[in-house]
């Protein structure tokens, strides 16, 4: 997400950053590519960026869709380091 686009998304909403990876590791791209040698540029693993995945991408449909709470998605968490979340209003993530 860019900060530009941020304030046309609907409120609750989070901007997460996840520190060593790129864009392709958030896609089925990453774990055959590293078993192949092939270097998409990212410094985590592809194990760990799919865990974080996997991760985030269920709390976020166990808070919108189950109404369950999900203290992952309300601040920094200490198993997943690499994942900051952005204020645009300020341009920093924490």
């Amino acid at each position: 997400m860019t900060p530009r686009a941020y304030p046309r998304t609907t409120p609750g909403r989070r901007w997460a950053r996840s520190a060593g990876a790129e864009h392709a590791s958030f896609t089925d791209v990453g774990l055959p590519a590293e078993q192949l040698g092939i270097d998409l540029g990212a410094d985590l693993p592809a194990a760990r960026v799919s865990e974080i995945t996997r991760r985030y991408t269920r709390a976020f449909f166990e808070l919108h869709l189950r109404h369950r709470p999900q203290p992952l998605l309300d601040k920094p968490s200490t198993h997943y380091p690499q994942v900051t979340f952005c204020t645009p209003e300020t341009s920093t993530c924490v």
